[in-house]
Order: structure tokens, then sequence, then C-alpha cells
């Protein structure tokens, strides 16, 4: 994925800075310590710092800063790419970086010929309605997107088609991505 830089703010106050880059295996303590709350709610898979370290290939991040304040990974899954560990830190949430780092994800899709993208989770299946991606009935779910889901989760699966008439960039008017090669 692209660096980027992210504009945040709560209505009525001033804007913060935010970088969105490609993960470094040194964020891994800080994608942990940012999942960890999620985790333990049960919306995210626990990951081991190793195993987050060895993917970080796989994640963008947005950082304040040196604060790491969201990430979201993205793995291939047969014809689409699937997001997941998609989180934002709890003071920084309602700012409009989750859909960003979607709109980020979007983007690597199209660009990479995927033709969805996916996303599987516990909680928000309305925050990614409201992103255009439906819930993928079961009798339609593809072999290769079954390996996505972990025994005894009961996660949703949501795909957003991506056609070449559709915009990427899903940003809202809080948070702006203007995207720049790294």
């Amino acid at each position: 994925m692209r660096e980027a830089v992210l504009t945040a703010s709560r209505s009525g106050s001033a804007p913060d800075v935010l970088v969105a880059r490609p993960a470094r295996p040194e964020d891994a303590e800080q994608i942990a310590l940012l999942s960890a709350p999620f985790v333990e709610q049960g919306l995210l898979v626990a990951r081991p710092q190793a195993e987050l370290a060895a993917r970080s290939h796989d994640f963008v991040v947005a950082c304040e800063g040196d604060r790491l304040v969201g990430c979201a990974g993205v793995a291939p899954a047969g014809d689409g790419l699937v997001v997941y560990n998609l989180c934002i830190a709890a003071d920084r949430q309602g700012r409009g970086i989750g859909r960003d780092l979607v709109a980020m994800a979007e983007n690597t899709a199209r660009e990479l010929g995927y033709s969805a993208l996916l996303a599987l989770t516990r909680h928000g299946g309305e925050w990614f309605g409201r992103l255009g991606f439906a819930e993928v009935p079961a009798h339609e779910t593809r072999d290769e997107w079954r390996t996505l889901f972990r025994p005894g989760r009961t996660s949703r699966l949501y795909r957003l088609r991506l056609t070449s008439g559709q915009s990427g960039n899903r940003s809202t008017p809080t948070c702006r991505l203007n995207q720049t090669k790294e």
C-alpha cells in the first residue's frame, strides 16, 4: 500500500495530521497493543507479536507522530482481497480513519486486479454496509473464502464488488487521503 497523509478532526476542532504508511516489522509491538482491547472483546483474532512482525508487509498503519492510532491488514483470498485486523485507537474513533484505511485497501485491490474486497467481522457489519459492502450469504461463500473462517467464531463475511466504474476513494470530509508513494 502507499503512504498517505490523513487529516482527522472532530467537528469544531482543529484537524490532527496523521500519516498512513505501510507497516514495518518494528511496528508489530504497537499493532499488538492497538489490537489488544479488540482481542479482549472477542472482536479480533489474537495474533502473536512475532506473527504480526512476519506479516507486517500485509499492514498499513495510521500514525500520529510516533503513535500508531490505526491499522489494517490485507491478504489475498481467491479473487478477493480480505481486510483483517482493522482497528482504531479508542480516542481516535469516529474521525474517518477506519474508513480511509478501507479506502486504501480498496485502491490496492483495484490496482492488483481483484474483483472484490472482503471483510470478515464479528462486529461492525452495519459499518461495512455504510461503505458499500454487502453480507455474503452462506450459500454464496466460495471455498477459498471458507478458509478465512476460524472454527468456533461467529464471524460474518462482507463483500464489496469492485467494478471499473466505481471510485476507490471513500474518504470523508473529516479524514482526507492524499496518497503518495513511499
